[in-house]
Parts: structure tokens; sequence; C-alpha cells
């Protein structure tokens, strides 16, 4: 099977020999005349809601279309809302929009949790590829991707999300960057330079980014980032108020005094920087383009208090970095049959080792060697038809080093075959996606099989059609179903013993069979001069569902997490909305809510573990062209629906203000953020983390943020 990917790729990235006869430059910027792009009421203002809708563009591969016109559900982080939202992990950048919680497990390593699905079930890219890391394998380990570097943050769902991978059901995250430039900036360079402030951590964070054209045909690109974070203030006790009863009544006085600690969550600095340069030829019809960056980060983890003075729980850290390289080949071909043809290639070595602060010893050694590359090809539109068809291969060499190793050695390699195909009949659009995934998966030493090599194979597949109807120009509704198969991953087959950085011990299961899947989403969607709304429903069921839950039982002070097989359910609902109230002279003032929910079930065993619960957030803005106001609310409600271990959590409501200032009126390229995040400093706690009892979330923040482009 290496034999299989390693032949396909060096048979994709090389250049086809018709390469000299290709048309003018096209940019991925997305083309004006969109076919896709609804109909506007020609006085509509750019700033309206239903303009900010009709606008937002999704990339998939090489293709671009309207949000509005998308068969599911999803979201666009980018502009002024990604420069406010922005945060130094990913899971917290996107913690406000529908559908996303995060693991929240301390301020830096956050991964996002969408429509309560965590780890394989949901996708991280950057730039179409995967981010290579092991934030997969647990949660105290950070995502390997720089939110600050981002120029726009999709999330995408079926069947857009069977491009990336089988069983994503709860969608696909990908961070667009300019790292490697597509074409060449208008003016000969372009770039952006931002300073940051966080009060709550003391946080201080510096960046610049460039992209230049050397030469007619050469752009080149830099980008640097620096953050420094002291410990994290909180809003209330480090123990929840179970924890805390708990410590209060134990006889011992040490832990007695764990109850009482509050303000300040210990262990949680951190210092990541990240460098990152890329270069491209740009030639009429394309580009091919390489980039490479370090990413580099050393960060505290909030510890497991232990209420058992006999099985003290040691403060850890974990010292990461990752060197990794991109390449890509892109032709816009303008063919009677082949579109569009892009090829992308990821290479990554990382390494981190977790530290036991205490005693100054690195505990584990995790080391991952991975690559992954992509080809895809879109068909030119044929009367109402219109494809495309691709293939993926990925191959990763992973290994735990250390006293008591988390997971033996072992490799995984995969292809995967699919295809996307579109009938556009008028108002109504029919969309279909399949996806074939071949893996193979190894592992040395397993001691619970008595030290033997295993080997396990899998054959997944995947489908999701769907049917847009275009009520009106600025009224759309569709459906979706799918089918999903996904294999197993290493963590989930094989892992076995103590993890100091989750604080748990964590036993696999090596006989787990695939995980399959199918469910259906329908959408709504609509828009105004003065309003956007968009809703959707889904439900997902499972015959087979794959999750770790906590057994009851302890090994060394440190509670087990064993993987099963059951059946689940699956189904929620999300709604926002924007409207536009009224003007008084040169303001606007607008109004925005957000409701989301999920609920889980395993059928004959209760609730599923984490579910983030049902939330509400509304907002108030006023505009100008100098002054951005912002007042909004979020109310997150109680969690009870918990496993027979699991605790539940309280709800809270956190207010949030800011004020965007362009001092050189709306154009200007120099605007300053001053945002105060958790007004109330509230005792706040994500339901989805596995440490949200003895971590909440960041207490009241003042955030200054300095950005200017050139």
């Amino acid at each position: 099977m290496r034999s299989i990917i390693v032949s396909a790729a060096a048979v994709l990235l090389a250049p086809p020999a018709f390469a000299q006869d290709l048309p003018a430059t096209q940019s991925e910027e997305p083309a004006t005349a969109d076919p896709e792009m609804p109909a506007m009421p020609a006085d509509m203002d750019q700033d309206s809601p239903g303009m900010a809708m009709a606008m937002e563009i999704v990339v998939t591969a090489t293709r671009t279309r309207s949000r509005f016109a998308s068969p599911s559900s999803g979201a666009v982080l980018s502009g002024d809302e990604l420069a406010l939202r922005v945060r130094s992990t990913l899971g917290d950048t996107l913690a406000h929009l529908p559908g996303v919680s995060s693991t929240s497990f301390g301020p830096s390593a956050s991964r996002p949790v969408l429509r309560g699905f965590q780890g394989e079930r949901t996708r991280l890219l950057i730039d179409a590829i995967s981010s290579l890391d092991v934030s997969n394998t647990s949660p105290d380990h950070a995502v390997a991707i720089n939110p600050l570097i981002a120029e726009r943050i999709e999330i995408l769902r079926a069947p857009d999300a069977l491009r990336y991978g089988s069983g994503i059901i709860g969608g696909v995250v990908n961070t667009i960057t300019s790292r490697i430039p597509s074409h060449a900036p208008r003016d000969g360079v372009d770039g952006k330079a931002e300073a940051g402030f966080g009060s709550a951590a003391g946080e201080y964070t510096l960046g610049a980014t460039a992209t230049v054209a050397a030469t007619d045909h050469v752009v080149l690109h830099l980008d640097g980032h620096y953050l420094s974070a002291d410990d994290v203030a909180i809003g209330g006790f480090v123990l929840s108020r179970p924890q805390r009863a708990a410590a209060l009544a134990a006889s011992d006085a040490s832990v007695r005094a764990l109850a009482g600690r509050r303000g300040t969550l210990p262990n949680t600095s951190a210092q990541t920087w990240e460098i990152g340069g890329g270069a491209s030829y740009v030639f009429d019809g394309g580009y091919v383009g390489i980039s490479a960056n370090h990413f580099d980060s050393y960060y505290g983890l909030p510890t497991r208090s232990s209420l058992d003075p006999t099985t003290p729980v040691p403060n850890s850290s974990i010292d990461l970095g990752q060197n990794r390289v991109d390449g890509v080949l892109q032709l816009d071909l303008a063919g009677p049959v082949v579109e569009a043809v892009k090829v992308r290639l990821g290479w990554a070595d990382y390494k981190h080792d977790e530290i036991d602060t205490d005693a100054g010893q690195i505990t584990a050694t995790f080391v991952n060697h991975a690559i992954e590359g992509r080809a895809e090809a879109d068909f030119a539109r044929q009367g109402r038809w219109k494809g495309s068809i691709g293939i993926q291969g990925y191959s990763r060499d992973f290994r735990v080093a250390g006293a008591s190793p988390l997971l033996p050695p072992n490799a995984t390699v995969q292809i995967a075959l699919f295809s996307q195909q579109k009938l556009d009949f008028g108002p109504i659009d029919v969309e279909g996606a399949v996806r074939y995934e071949h893996t193979d998966i190894s592992a040395r030493a397993i001691a619970p099989l008595g030290n033997a090599a295993v080997s396990r194979r899998f054959d997944a597949y995947s489908a999701s059609g769907s049917a847009s109807y275009r009520v009106t120009s600025q009224i759309n509704l569709s459906s979706t179903a799918f089918y999903a198969e996904r294999a197993p991953v290493v963590e989930e087959l094989f892992t076995q013993g103590a993890d100091p950085g989750t604080q748990g011990v964590l036993l696999g299961n090596p006989a787990l069979s695939k995980e399959r899947s199918w469910g259906i989403e329908g959408v709504a969607r609509a828009f105004g001069r003065q309003y956007s709304l968009e809703a959707s429903i889904f439900y997902d069921h499972f015959p087979s569902y794959i999750y770790s839950v906590e057994t009851g039982a302890f090994v060394g002070g440190l509670p087990v997490f064993q993987f099963f097989e059951n059946r689940a359910d699956y189904y929620g609902f999300e709604v926002q909305g924007k409207l536009d109230v009224t003007r008084l002279g040169s303001w606007k003032f607008g109004i925005d809510a957000l409701v989301d929910g999920a609920w889980a079930t395993l059928l004959g065993d209760g609730p599923a573990p984490r579910i983030p619960p049902l939330r509400v957030l509304g907002g108030i803005e006023a505009r100008s062209d100098r002054l951005t106001a912002r007042v909004e609310s979020e109310w997150v409600t109680q969690q009870r629906r918990v496993t027979p271990f699991e605790t539940p959590t309280d709800g809270y409501v956190m207010v949030n203000i800011s004020m965007t200032i362009r001092p050189f009126a709306r154009d200007s390229k120099t605007s300053l953020l001053i945002a105060a995040n958790n007004l109330g400093n509230v005792d706040a706690r994500r339901h989805a983390s596995f440490l949200k009892d003895f971590a909440p979330i960041a207490g009241r923040d003042i955030r200054l943020t300095l950005h200017t482009s050139f």
C-alpha cells in the first residue's frame, strides 16, 4: 500500500505536458460573477445582513460558491469578524459560531467541538491538508494551526466534507492562509501587522505577514507570530461545586485547602511562536508553489487536583515543535472537458515532550511523521451537469517513548477516491458525493494481545446526496442525506496506559469494527435588504458508534477511560439571524441572535458523554465610518444529561463588549480593537472539556489589538 501511495503521488505531482498552452491566470479569489450567486436588490447596502449572506463565499478545492447556495449548513469566519474573535487556539476562535463549542483543555489546547462531535468526527485542515499533528490523540495536545495567520476559516459539511475524509459527521474546519501565494499583489506588495494584549493571562501577541511580487512571475511570502502568556485569571474557584464539596468533606487539611483556590488557574502559562515562508511561480493559467514553517509552543496543563493525598497528581507541561512543508500546483485549464486541476502535498515532522513540571523530568515523548497528498480535477460545465473527482493519500508513522508508553509504535496508511457531482435544474440543484477509503493500521508490541504485532485493514464507503430549491432569489431551502463509514484510528484501538496530559488512564479496544452512521439535515436560508436568517435541523444515527467513557475505576489516583462500541442517536438544531433596525445620521444599528443545541443518546446506556448544552447568544451593534461598537450576551444552560461517572455542569451568562476604531475613516487600513470578554467575571465551564471540573475558562479579559495592513 505504501508503494501505491508513493507512486500515485509521483504521478499526480508531475506537471502535464500541455502546461505551456494555458490561458490567462485565474486567482483563487472569488470571481464577482459567481453563477451561483443569488440576485440582490439594487439598493442593498454593502454592510446589510442580506449583502453579507449573499456575498459570503465557500472555497472547496478549486471550486468557489456562495454559501447561500450551499446544500448543507456551515460557517465562514473572515474579515472584521475574524479579527474580533481570533484567539491563540482554534477551538476558542470558533466557539461563538453556530453548533460549535471547544474541548477547552486550558487556554493553550482547545480543539473545536462541532455539534457535540470531537476527535475523528471532525477534521482540522490548513489549506486543505490535515494539521498532521497528534491533537486527535488527546485533548491536551495543542493543534499545530495558528489561527492568527488565517485569512479565513470555514466549516464544511457533507457533501463538501467527503472531499476530505470519511465519517466526518461534525464537519471539516479549513483554515485558509496566503502562505503559498496564488497570485501577485495588485500593488506589488501586500501585508499586515498586529500587536495585541489580553489582561486575563497577561498575554502579549505580535505578528506580521508580507507578500511581495519579486518578478513578473515569482511571488514571495513571509510571516511570523509570537505569543507570551502567564497563568490565566478565572472568574471563581478552580474546582467546580461538586469537587469543592468533595474536597471540603476530606479529612486531610491539604485536600480541604484545595476547595479555597480561586482567581487564577495554575500551571497555564504559555509561549508560542511560528515562522513561515512561501514562494510561488505564477504563470498564465495557474501557479506552482511551496512553503515551509516551524511551529513551537511550550505550555502548562491545568492539573486534575487529586482529592486523595496518597496519590498526588503532578503538574505537567508540553514542549511542542512541528516542522512542515507544503506544496501546491494549480492549473486553470478552462478546457471543454477539464476546467481546473489542483494538486496539494503536505509533510510534517512533529514532536512533543510531556514534562513533569514539579520533578523537571520528561515523562513521555510523542513523535509523528506524516505526509498527505491530494489531487482534484474539476470538469467544465456540460449543460446542467458539473462534477469533480479526486484522489487522496495519507501515511503516518507514530510512536510514544517513555517508561510506560501510552501507545505502541504504529503506522497508518490510507488511500481514498472521491467524487462530487451536481445537476442544475434552474431553481432546483441536485448534488451528490461518494468516497471510498482504504486504511491499513499496524502496531507492534501490544501487551494485552501477547506482545504480538497487530494489523487491521478497513474499507470504508460513504455517500451523500442533497437537493436545494431556490424559492425566490432571496430564499433557499435544502435537504441532505448521507451514509458514512469510518475506520477506527490507532488511538481508539491500541491506547493502553496513563496519559500525564489528560491525567487519566486510557484503554483502547483492538476489536473495534468500522463506525457506521447515516443522517439527514434540513437547511433554510433567507435574506433581504435589512435581514438574514439561517436555520438547520439534523439527525444522525450510528448503528456502530465508537466512544470513550469514564468507567468509575481509578489506577494510581487517575480515572480510567475506556473505548466501547454502541448504537447512538444525535439530533439538534441551529438558528441564527441578523436584522438592521434603524439608522440615525451616519450610524446604523442592528441586532443578531444565535440559538443552538445538540442531544445524544447511547441506546440502552443513556446520554452520550461531553455533549455541550443548549446555548443562546444575542448582540446589539452600532456601525459608523470610524467606529463599530458591539454588546453581546451568551447564555449557556446547565447540562444535566450525563453519563454515570460524569458530573453535571452549571450554566452561565457571559457578557462581552467591543469597539473597533478606524481612526482614518471607514476604508482605513489601520484599526484598534478594544474588547472586554466575560465582563462580569463569571465562573464558566465547557461541558465538552475532560477537565471542566478542574479548569474553568478565562475570567474577565480586556483585550487591545492594533492592526494595520499595507
